[in-house]
Parts: C-alpha cells; structure tokens; sequence
C-alpha cells in the first residue's frame, strides 16, 4: 500500500515522508486544496490555507516549507486514511515518523451548574454522531475524567448522573465508549465563593475567574500529586462547551498528545479564531492576543507546565488565581518568559529547555471560536469546536430581506462591497440629493444583486419609515453611505421567523461614554410609554417589514406635536423607538420574536461597518449628542485595512500594515499587529500617561478643591493604594452638573482627576490594567486614610473609577502607523437630516470605547476582549 501511494514521485526522504504523513494527519483534505493552488507552500501559505496562526520564533518558515511531491504523496495518503492508523503505527516502528511512545492520556470534563449537568448528560450518547475514534487505540491507554466544581456527595442531582453515567459506561451503552479504557470521576471540593464564574468580566467583579481557576488549580494538584499523580502523561481539557463536530476527535487527540513529547510541547491549542478582536487587536497585549484557550492539551512530563502552573498559582501570594483567567496568566508568563523580562521566569525557561515549540498553537484538535456567533454553514477546520451550539445560527433566505440605504450625499465606497459575500439580493438606496432614478444589476458570488436608487420624498430622519413604505421583502435592513458591507457576513436567525437581536445594556461602559446612547433610550421610553434596560442600534435590527409600516404608523402619531428641526425630538425613527413600540403592548414576549444576544458578551458581527463618520450634528440643540468630539472618537475606531481591502486578499497582502486572515467564505483584512510598534502615536503624542477619574461624593467639595493640604493628601493616598511614585501623580478637580435620565433633576458631583505619568507606553497599558482591578473600597481606604490623618473630619467616598490613557504632557515621537481617513470642513459639517442618528455606526460590539481615539489599549478593551472567550 504505502509504495504505492509515492509510486513516481522519485526519490523522497525519510523526513520527506514523515511531514507527508503529518501533513495529512493534521489537516486531512485540506491539503487537496493546497496542491491545486501552488507547487510549492512556506509555512504562511499553509496557515493561510488551513487557518491557523504560524508559531511564534517561526517567522523565516524554512522549517514548515511543504514540496510539491510532499504535497501530492500527501493527497495519496488521504486517499488511504482509512488505513492512516495502522500506517503510522508502521512509520512508527520503522522510525520514519518521530511520535511519542505508549501513553497514557486523559480526557477531562469540567461541569458545574445544572445547565453543565444538561450538557455532559446530552453528550454522551450525541457522541456517538461523531465517533471519538475509528478504534481503540493501541498505543495509548485514554481515560475519560469528569470533574464535578463542588462536591458529588452533597448534591444528589449531580451524583446521581454521575452514577448513571459510569454505569453506561460499564455496559457499554453507546458504541463511543469503546474507545476510552476507562471512566473516573473526581470532586474539585469547591466552596460556593470559591465556585465563582462571572463572564461580565473583571471591571464588574474582581474575582470574576475564582471559580475555573479553582477547578484547573485542583485537576492539575491531582495530576502532578495527588489521586491521578504519575498516571497520565498529556490530558486535554474539554469543558462542556467544547463540542465534537468531526469523528476521530480522539484519534486526532492522540496523534497530537504523542507528538508534544518530541515537538518539546508543554502546552497545545488554539488561539481565539473569531473576528470581533479584528479592529482593536493591534492595541492588545501580546500575551492576550496570543494565548492559548483553557481547552487545550497540558504535557504532564514537560517541567514548563509545571513550572507555569506554580507561577500563575504563586503570583502575588495567589492574589492572580482571582484575578486572571489562568489560560491568558499561562501566556503572560511564557511570553514574559521567551523574552527575558522577567529574570525568574527566564531562568526557569532556559532550565525547561523551552523553545518557539513550547507553547504551541498549532493544532486541529479544538478550535477557539469561544463567544463569537456563527452560521451554521460555516465549515470548521477542526476537529471540536470551543463554543456553544447556542451561538451556531441560520441565515436569512437572501430573497427575503432588503438592505435599504440612506445616501445622504454623494461620498462613499458601498457600491462598491456590494459584489461580495453577503445576503442583500436586493439593495434600495434612497438619495437626499439630486441623482437620477436607476436600476442595475450588479453580480456578486452569490448571485446577481439588484440595486434600486430613487429620489427620498420625505425628510433623511425619516429614513426608516420610507424604506419600510416601498420594499416587497419580508424583512428589511438599513445602513447609510458612510458605512460599506462588512463581507464576508451573514444575517443570522434562529429560525426563519426569529432574527438575533443584538443589543448593549443601559448601564454599560459603552452606553456611559455615549451620550448619544441614553438619549435614543429616553426618547423611545417618552414615545411609547415603557422603561428600556437596553439599547438597540438602528442598523442592526432586523426589521419585519409589515411590522415596520405599523410602526411607523404609531411614531408619527407620537411625535405628532414635536419635530426633529427644532430639537424636540432628538433622532428619527430608532431601533429603540421600534423595540419600544413592540414591547408597550403588555402581552408580547420579546423572546418569541428575537433572540436577543448581549454584544459585550458575544461576537456579534456586524453587516455593515463606518468606512468615514457621518457629519456632525448641525442643529443648534441645547444638549450636543453627536459633536465633533464624538466624531473624533468614531473616527480613531475605523480600521484603515477592514474598509480599504473588503474581501480582497491580494490588495491586503501588499499592504505592509495589513493583514489577510481566511474567513468564512472569503477573509478578512486587519491591522497587522507587528506593524504597529511600542511607540506608535497619535499626531505625534505617545499614550504613555494614565487618567484616573473618579467620582466622588463628599459634604463640601470646596473643602477639598480649596485646600492644597487635602489635595496633597489624596495624591498620597492615591501613589500608595495604586502603587505609583507620588511625583508621577498630578490631580485637578470637576465639579459636573448632569441631568439624571430617572430623576428629571440636575445632580452635582466631584470628580478627582488623577494623571500618572509613565516611563513608556508599555508600562502604561501594564500599570492601567491593575489600576482598574483595585477595587473602590480600597480606593476609599487610601484615599480617606490619607485626608484624615491631615486633620480633615469630612468623608470622603469614591463611587466611580474609569480610566484611559492620554498623550504624555512633553514628549513626541514619529507616528509609526496612520490612519489615512481626511478630515476636513465639508465632511466635518452638514445636514444630512439625520445628523449622527442614535450615534452608533453599525459595528459598535467590536469596537473599543472613546479613549480609543487616543491610539490605545483601555481596559474595557481588555475587559471586551475577556468576554468574548469567556
């Protein structure tokens, strides 16, 4: 057989056939594909092709260069795979293939709550859809371990399935369990405030990851000496929202576990494959960008993981186990300790023999889509998917829906997008200035798309309404000329009459930063009678048509004494005008006609996105809700790469600050982090200094601001609670007079500006992240502490911190990276008629918060970023 299979290629090595072999193990038919695009593949090509990250130290790819016989010896061996297991166990033996020896190797499932219970009950005989294995191993002895968070004994729900699961076992209920020796089961012992998982993330609870910190700390004491010591050699960790999609996820497992020993891995998996940090990624820390999600293979015999685990579990006297999710704290740690910065981490590097192959992403095995939602035609590469099947979803029938388009004035690149993978088969572009009425047919991959332009008749605000009035679609979508189509993007549903609805909630950071965001809330809330908790953007709802009319119907009549010229009302027809006008009716469920999905907490991609901000708004209203201030901000928040280079690889590639990453049906363009460099600026300001403000409720704000001994004192207390020199802290007070949205009433607060200047940018982004974990009790502590003991009686109490980092007071450098957006009087200004809308530009989930104007990395973006693999 195996002569056969290179019959003709003349003359090849035995390495040559190895890396056939693994080729074809590691990405199956994928390489059918490689071989009909080129004759030859570096390591960028290949992990362009089958989507995965090339490692770290790999940059020149001469070791992960493929031949074009490697390549079809390769697509032979796939043709055999059928017979692929007992083909390596003979490379194997006759030493043409380098894998690890017998081993001893453990799946292991974490559950917790009663919806864990659900899902681990579920699985087992759904696994029987996706066999583990074509046999059982001969190699390798792979036990199955599932791991309760609190105690079996004491809950008699988890206990009893439990029981009943290992007595499947025992029988042999379903024919997947012939491929595991045996199945055990361990309590992690967790106390209710130790079993504590909040996915909102640590900028609302400081000890947001106690819980799976908690349950990976005990799995890993039983592996390295307790009741599983010296028992297994690699396990992989499968929490119950990493799901098998492809049978022989455990051969694959197998195959990849004895090849960490020789590759000299201690860690392997996948980095985060979603799109939502594609906009702000280059603002992140490396480590975060990098790390490997928590499902992922741990090499018990290789010292780094051990030496790993016991740094992440002894830093700061264990205060990191609380703090950080110990997946992204593994590549702190790695990364700190590959580059030598940190002088003990490195030194237990260099006696781990750690090398580029250490921590290791490379992998078929499991795919980290965590939080992001998908279709579910989309094709995974991998073997098991890490994300719910809740987040898989349709997509709208493309004869069903219309895009309709306010063109407000004759700039723009939609038309543009228009030819790429998308639904809108029928686009309706409505103009507010003179343009001819026109119909074309544009082709795009998917079919042909038909463009209708006509004149508006009725006033921009109104945009909505007049497009629910002429399309015959049975739902509808909306953007404007500003935005283009962010292809490749599907609209999804849950069901053919069942939209997802994304939303952010009222009290969010990205809704506080916003005024805009309120104001859209407390105008549907007048209208129509009813208390939103959450905001809508107005171009990602997906508007039932016939609804819509009705809709409109009743705004008019709501409005009928106000008018959007003379500021009474402050937008058009909203998202949350239309959500609003649903839910004032006492007997509809939201939940029967959407499926609702938090953008903080899901990968929500947008249809379309700002390639430019929409003009700012030129009325001359009392309140400014979308100034040049917000236009500035909208504007740092557009990626020069996503909007120049829409599913157009070769227009990325040849741009050296860009970055092509395959998706979906096509790709995406991002900012290439390594284009942008530690000292990258803003027109000529490096970001390396941190503003701290903090609302503060005290007797008589005079007594503060007016008295410099005080003012001292609070710096003081401040240097000291947040672990910074006193001389880098400078402070200036606000006294702000804002209208409560409940209350109707003017309140008056005093808010403490504090500024730390930094050494650098780095140390700036590092010493922001732990200034917003310190809590606001312990502020209050230092800070009232301090005061005190100058003799001042009053109480003083922090109830707000936000932070972002600002350019330093005298220092400039030369900008690395730009963004090539003109602004200038024309598009600064104007009078679209709906100036600004509710202040969201179609993308708003994925996008960091204001202080990303500045060129920088908050920690809300982090905190984002967290969410999103949670």
């Amino acid at each position: 057989m195996y002569p056969a299979a290179h019959e003709g290629l003349g003359s090849l090595s035995s390495d040559s056939l190895s890396r056939a072999l693994k080729l074809v193990m590691l990405h199956g038919s994928k390489v059918c594909e490689l071989r009909k695009s080129s004759a030859m593949f570096n390591c960028s090509t290949l992990t362009d092709h089958v989507r995965l990250p090339r490692q770290t130290g790999d940059e020149n790819c001469s070791t992960r260069a493929f031949s074009s016989a490697e390549l079809e010896l390769a697509e032979r061996l796939f043709a055999l795979r059928p017979a692929m297991k007992l083909l390596t166990l003979a490379l194997t033996a006759l030493g043409v293939l380098q894998l690890g020896g017998a081993s001893n190797l453990a799946v292991v499932r974490v559950f917790s709550t009663e919806e864990e219970l659900q899902l681990l009950s579920g699985s087992f005989p759904a696994w029987d859809a996706t066999m583990p294995c074509a046999s059982k191993s001969n190699t390798s002895m792979i036990d199955l371990i599932l791991v309760y968070s609190k105690d079996l004994e004491t809950d008699p729900m988890a206990k009893g399935l439990v029981s009943s699961l290992t007595s499947d076992f025992d029988q042999k209920q379903f024919a997947w369990m012939n491929c595991f020796s045996s199945m055990k089961n361990m309590s992690a012992m967790l106390n209710p405030e130790q079993d504590v998982y909040d996915n909102r993330g640590y900028t609302t609870n400081k000890h947001w990851v106690s819980g799976p910190n908690a349950v990976f700390s005990k799995i890993m004491t039983a592996m390295l000496e307790g009741e599983f010591m010296d028992m297994y050699d690699t396990f992989f960790l499968m929490e119950m929202d990493a799901v098998p999609i492809k049978s022989g996820w455990l051969d694959q497992f197998e195959t990849e576990a004895l090849e960490m020993p020789g590759g000299n891995m201690a860690v392997r998996g996948s980095q985060y494959l979603g799109d939502k940090w594609d906009l702000f990624k280059w603002m992140m820390p490396t480590y975060l960008v990098d790390h490997i999600n928590g499902n992922a293979m741990y090499n018990l015999k290789h010292p780094w993981t051990k030496a790993v685990y016991d740094a992440f579990h002894s830093m700061g006297g264990g205060s990191m186990m609380e703090e950080m999710a110990f997946d992204v704290a593994f590549a702190m740690i790695t990364m700190d300790a590959m580059s030598g910065s940190s002088s003990q981490f490195a030194a237990a590097w260099t006696a781990a023999n750690g090398s580029s192959q250490t921590y290791n992403w490379d992998s078929m095995l499991v795919g980290n889509y965590a939080n992001t939602l998908l279709n579910t035609s989309f094709e995974f590469p991998t073997y098991i998917r890490h994300g719910s099947s809740r987040n898989l979803f349709d997509t709208v029938m493309d004869d069903e829906v219309t895009l309709g388009v306010a063109m407000f004035d004759t700039q723009g690149h939609l038309k543009e997008t228009v030819p790429t993978h998308h639904p809108f088969k029928k686009i309706l572009a409505l103009t507010y200035y003179p343009q001819p009425d026109m119909t074309e047919t544009i082709e795009g991959p998917n079919g042909n798309v038909t463009m209708t332009t006509a004149t508006a008749t009725r006033d921009a605000y109104f945009h909505l309404c007049e497009t629910a009035s002429l399309v015959n679609t049975k739902w509808f979508a909306l953007t404007d000329n500003y935005h283009i189509i962010k292809a490749p993007v599907s609209v999804l549903m849950e069901t053919s009459d069942k939209p997802v609805l994304p939303y952010v909630l009222r009290n969010s950071k990205y809704c506080g930063e916003r005024p805009n965001c309120e104001a859209s809330m407390e105008q549907a809330e007048t209208l129509f009678s009813i208390t939103l908790n959450y905001h809508h953007d107005k171009y990602e709802v997906l508007y039932n048509t016939e609804d819509a009319k009705k809709f409109c119907t009743a705004w008019e009549t709501a409005t009928s004494s106000q008018s959007w010229s003379d500021c009474s009302l402050a937008f058009g027809p909203t998202g949350d005008d239309y959500i609003a006008w649903k839910i004032s009716d006492p007997d509809y469920n939201i939940t029967n006609e959407f499926t609702p999905k938090d953008k903080t907490r899901y990968g929500w991609r947008a249809w379309t996105s700002l390639w430019n901000p929409a003009p700012v708004d030129s009325r001359d209203c009392s309140t400014t809700l979308y100034g040049p201030k917000e236009y500035l901000e909208t504007l740092g928040n557009i990626s020069k790469c996503a909007v120049s280079y829409v599913e157009n690889e070769a227009g990325c590639a040849g741009d050296t600050s860009c970055q092509w990453k395959p998706m979906f049906e096509s790709g995406v363009c991002v900012q290439d982090p390594r284009s942008v460099t530690t000292s990258t600026t803003v027109a000529g300001n490096v970001y390396s200094s941190i503003e701290v403000s903090m609302e503060m409720t005290v007797e008589d704000p005079t007594t503060i601001t007016e008295n410099a001994t005080v003012t001292n004192a609070m710096i003081a207390g401040f240097a000291e609670v947040m672990e910074v020199d006193e001389e880098d802290v400078t402070l200036e007070f606000q006294t702000n007079r804002r209208l409560s949205s409940h209350a109707r009433k003017l309140q008056v607060t005093l808010t403490a500006i504090f500024t730390v200047t930094m050494p650098s940018l780095e140390a700036a982004i590092e010493k922001q992240v732990a200034i917003e974990t310190v809590s606001l009790a312990k502020t209050t502590e230092a800070i009232s502490t301090a005061v005190a003991n100058t003799g001042f009686t009053g109480a003083v109490e922090v109830t707000g911190k936000s932070t972002v980092r600002v350019a330093a007071p005298t220092t400039t450098t030369t900008t690395t990276t730009t963004t090539t957006t003109t602004t200038t009087a024309d598009n600064m200004t104007g009078d679209d008629g709906d100036d600004g809308d509710d202040g969201d530009d179609g993308d708003d989930g994925g996008e960091p918060p204001s202080s990303a104007i500045a060129g920088t990395a908050s920690a809300a973006v982090l905190g984002l970023a967290a969410l999103l693999l949670a």
